[in-house]
């Protein structure tokens, strides 16, 4: 019973490598400027419509 178990191991080793290879670099840079840059200038621009930049005179 104990090479069934070694051989479940062993498939999911094979797995986990196919994970890593769909992590690109390019995939990490389009998340990390969705949820990195895009709430920053949705801020920004809701700032702007209530006019927080705008002189108080």
């Amino acid at each position: 019973m104990s090479s069934k178990k070694s051989k479940k191991k062993s498939t999911s080793k094979i797995i986990d490598p196919n994970l890593e290879k769909k992590a690109t670099p390019t995939t990490a840079k389009i998340v990390l400027f969705v949820f990195g840059v895009g709430p920053l200038l949705i801020m920004c621009l809701f700032l702007f419509s209530n006019g927080f930049f705008s002189s108080p005179g």
